[in-house]
């Protein structure tokens, strides 16, 4: 299962992914922060093909959507990427 998150407004168009993890049933969150050219405030690590994991988080599949979001929207926020 995957979701992927975006943050749209003021101009702004960033995306990231949710993946369901089937060992630990953890929702990962992943960033591409070279297609955006954004530098990030701190190191994460890379995965090959989905980008940086910038997240592991215990979710209920219900809920993922809109968690998920406010999840992704805070990292932007925390980076200094968005304001």
């Amino acid at each position: 299962m995957h979701l992927h998150v975006g943050y749209y407004e003021h101009g702004f168009d960033y995306e990231g992914v949710f993946f369901k993890s089937l060992e630990t049933e953890r929702w990962l969150l992943f960033f591409d922060h070279k297609s955006y050219g954004v530098t990030l405030l701190k190191e994460f690590e890379k995965w090959d093909d989905l980008g940086l994991l910038i997240g592991d988080y215990l979710i209920e599949d219900d809920l993922i959507e809109e968690e998920g979001h406010k999840h992704f929207e805070r990292f932007l926020k925390e980076n200094n990427i968005v304001k």
